[in-house]
C-alpha cells in the first residue's frame, strides 16, 4: 500500500505537529478573549455615554407629561430643545459606534476611486463654513496649484477630514485660524489641518487616536467630547494604508497630518 505524503513520518513529527497545532489553538484563544474584552469594553463606554442624555430625554418627557397645561410657549420650546439636544447626541453616539463596528469587521471594503482629491477636500471644508462664521474662525486654504489625484473610497475619506475640522473647531476660541494644507510627497499626499486651540500635552499625544480617549471632556462651545471620531478616522486611514500624525503644543494649537499613499 502507498504511504500517503501528508501523514507523519515519525512520531518526532506528529509531536511537532501536535505542538504547532497546540501554540495555534492557544493564539486564537488569546484573540478570541481580546476580542471580547474590546467588546465589552465598547459596550459599557455606550452604556456609561447614553446614561445622561437617555435620562434627561426622560426627565423632562416626563416633566412635560405632568406639567403640559401649565407650560407657557416660551418653556415648552426650551424644554423640547433640550430633549432634541439629548435625542441628536444619542443618536450620533449611536452611529459613531456602529461606524468604529463596522471598520473591525472582516466584511469591510473599501469603495475606491480615483479623483480630484482638492475637490474633496474643498467640499468637505465648505460644510464648516456657517460654523467658521459663527465662531469667527478663519479657515486658510494651500492647495497646489495643479489637480492632486488620488485614488480613495470618497465618502471614507470625507468622514476622516469631516471628523479632525470638527475636533479644531471643537478646541479652538474665537478668532483664530484653522488651516488646510496640501501637499504631494513623492508617492504619498499628505493633509495637514493646523489649528490654533488649547493643544494636546506630550504624555497624551500618543493616546488621541484611542478609541474613548478624552482630554477634555467638554469642548470650547461646551459639548460632550466622548473620544470616537479619531479613532475612526484613523481606522478609516489605515485602511486606505495611510496614517494620522500628531504634533501639538499646549495652549498653542495641533496639527493633524492625514498620509495617503498613491496606488
Amino acid at each position: 500500500m502507498r504511504k500517503k505524503n501528508n501523514l507523519p513520518t515519525n512520531v518526532n513529527e506528529l509531536e511537532e505537529r501536535i505542538v504547532d497545532l497546540s501554540l495555534q489553538l492557544k493564539s486564537s484563544s488569546n484573540e478570541l478573549i481580546l476580542v471580547k474584552e474590546n467588546y465589552n469594553k465598547i459596550i459599557g463606554k455606550l452604556i456609561h455615554n447614553l446614561k445622561n442624555p437617555v435620562g434627561v430625554i426622560f426627565s423632562f418627557s416626563e416633566m412635560m407629561l405632568e406639567d403640559i397645561e401649565d407650560y407657557s410657549t416660551e418653556k415648552l420650546k426650551k424644554h423640547i430643545e433640550i430633549i432634541k439636544n439629548s435625542s441628536k447626541f444619542s443618536i450620533e453616539l449611536l452611529n459613531t459606534v456602529a461606524k468604529l463596528s463596522q471598520l473591525k469587521s472582516s466584511d469591510y471594503t473599501l469603495n475606491l476611486k480615483q479623483l480630484n482629491f482638492l475637490n474633496l477636500i474643498s467640499n468637505v471644508v465648505s460644510e464648516f463654513k456657517h460654523l467658521a462664521e459663527y465662531r469667527n474662525i478663519t479657515i486658510q486654504i494651500n492647495f497646489p496649484t495643479k489637480p492632486v489625484f488620488l485614488a480613495v473610497d470618497e465618502a471614507e475619506i470625507s468622514l476622516v477630514i469631516r471628523n479632525i475640522l470638527n475636533n479644531a473647531f471643537r478646541y479652538s476660541s474665537k478668532n483664530t485660524t484653522i488651516t488646510v494644507e496640501v501637499i504631494e510627497n513623492n508617492n504619498i499626499v499628505e493633509t495637514t489641518i493646523t489649528d490654533e486651540g488649547i493643544g494636546i500635552s506630550e504624555e497624551n499625544l500618543s493616546n488621541v487616536l484611542n478609541e474613548f480617549f478624552v482630554v477634555n471632556t467638554y469642548s470650547e462651545d461646551k459639548q460632550k467630547c466622548i473620544g470616537l471620531g479619531l479613532a475612526v478616522a484613523s481606522k478609516i486611514c489605515m485602511h486606505h494604508k495611510g496614517k494620522i500624525s500628531i504634533t501639538s503644543i499646549i495652549d498653542k494649537g495641533s496639527s493633524f497630518k492625514i498620509s495617503i499613499p498613491k496606488y
